[in-house]
């Protein structure tokens, strides 16, 4: 067994694989600027965690593992040069990890991590206790990372950002769906595009790309007749003889919402007697199409690999979400408040739509906290129409993350943007001066969505405590 020292370990991502790495019995030391949850959860389980960094952490590792997010010079990356410790990142784990055991790659723009969440979920109910590796948090699953059974599969959320994803060589993948993203990486839509054309090509058996025909980008990757394709189509509902002129190999139909969340009919169509089947009824408490879509694909995946259905099925009735998608934060004042991961527009389209699936008679105020300035600007155009649905939108400081530029300035500039496309918008600022916006905002029987992948999750603790403050002086 090795020593694996991890640098940025207190990020999702990185505390996810040192979890993998100390099931799998290796020694896991790690640093980063501040402490948090992910790094009590490690040190309960014997990690090593420093906060902040020193040249001194790296000494006696045998691996240095470092997070994407670090750009050139780093004191303890240049430490392990020094001591000519390897460095390795994630593609190379997940190359190895392929080499060892069956991947289940769940790739896509949108929609990776609870797919990924729901397909170990559905292997698991099925009785096959396959490993995972998800960017998020999941109750369901006990958390966002374990090795489990080493003979049986691992699924990974198959990020494309750094052309990770293209490290892996799948025995299964599902591509939930293709749009441009992250133009610091991609500068073009054709060049994301061929990225996941690259990816899909690597799966090992095409018979085992599952494919959303829903999505025209997805679609486009079906370069082999052998892939299974999947999405919905409410005709099979009362017409089960009825199909798209390319039939979709598992079809979800007759979705209907439910005082628990919402169920759908699954059929399977059998390309060697061309006929399709009823396989059974899937009940779900996460709102939204795109969630159905999910729930799809995960139980296609589950089938294609020889596991039981039903009980595959049965699971996902147990899954109510990840951290930060669509995750209830709490309610007060007759206020319920929402946080999603979600910073594309795309994203933030289907959020607000299963919000009003969810509430679908309440007023839906939305605190947009836009993520990067290249995804801003590259994206401009689709931004009033993803935020139409919402009846009031705060848009807060532009979250950098690696990139440079005047957050402030942005936001404003979308906010100008929005209102100038019909969608009722206002600048809000950082999380504190938002929590106070909305504090003066919101009324009884309001939903608040705090939306983006920075720390716009920050929102609603700030504002349930305002909202306590508040209480208690009357």
């Amino acid at each position: 067994m090795s020593h694996y020292h991890i640098i940025g370990i207190a990020g999702a991502g990185m505390s996810a694989i040192a979890h993998l790495l100390m099931d799998q019995g290796h020694t896991v030391s790690g640093s980063d600027l501040t402490a948090n949850r992910a790094t009590a959860a490690l040190q309960e389980r014997g990690a090593q965690v420093w906060q902040g960094h020193d040249p001194a952490y790296v000494r006696g590792a045998d691996y240095v593992l470092a997070t994407a997010a670090i750009r050139g010079s780093h004191p303890e990356l240049d430490a392990a040069v020094a001591l000519s410790i390897p460095r390795l990142s994630r593609a190379d784990l997940w190359r190895m990890w392929s080499a060892q055991r069956p991947v289940i790659a769940i790739a896509g723009t949108h929609g990776k991590t609870t797919t990924s969440a729901l397909t170990a979920l559905a292997l698991r109910g099925a009785g096959i206790e396959c490993g995972f590796l998800v960017g998020a948090e999941v109750p369901a699953l006990g958390g966002s990372a374990q090795w489990g059974d080493p003979t049986a599969p691992l699924v990974i959320e198959a990020d494309e950002y750094d052309r990770v994803f293209l490290a892996l060589t799948p025995a299964m993948a599902i591509v939930t769906n293709v749009e441009w993203d992250h133009p610091d990486i991609y500068p073009t839509a054709a060049e994301y595009i061929a990225a996941f054309a690259a990816f899909a090509r690597q799966v090992r058996d095409p018979r085992r790309l599952i494919l959303c025909a829903d999505d025209p980008g997805t679609l486009a990757l079906a370069e082999h007749s052998e892939a299974c394709l999947y999405g919905i189509d409410e005709r099979i509902a009362t017409d089960p003889v009825s199909c798209r002129l390319a039939p979709l190999d598992w079809t979800a139909s007759g979705v209907r919402v439910t005082p628990e969340g919402q169920q759908f009919d699954l059929w399977y169509y059998d390309r060697r007697t061309f006929g399709r089947r009823f396989a059974t009824t899937v009940r779900l408490a996460i709102p939204g199409d795109h969630n159905v879509r999910n729930a799809t694909a995960a139980l296609a995946a589950t089938a294609l690999w020889g596991a039981d259905l039903v009980a595959a099925a049965t699971a996902l009735a147990s899954y109510h979400g990840s951290s930060r998608r669509f995750e209830w934060r709490g309610e007060i004042a007759g206020i319920t408040l929402i946080d999603d991961y979600a910073h594309h527009p795309t994203e933030v389209q289907a959020t607000l739509a299963a919000a009003h699936q969810r509430y679908p008679d309440r007023r839906l105020i939305v605190y947009l906290q836009p993520h990067t300035f290249s995804r801003t600007r590259s994206l401009w155009t689709q931004w009033p129409a993803a935020c139409q649905a919402a009846a009031m939108v705060l848009v807060g400081d532009v979250y950098p993350a690696r990139e440079q530029g005047d957050p402030v300035a942005l936001a404003m500039a979308l906010v100008e943007h929005l209102v100038a496309h019909g969608v009722t918008a206002r600048y809000a600022g950082k999380p504190a001066d938002a929590a106070l916006v909305l504090h003066s905002l919101a009324q009884p029987g309001d939903v608040i969505l705090t939306l983006g992948a920075g720390d716009s999750d920050q929102v609603s603790a700030l504002f349930i405590a305002q909202q306590h403050a508040a209480q208690q002086e009357v």
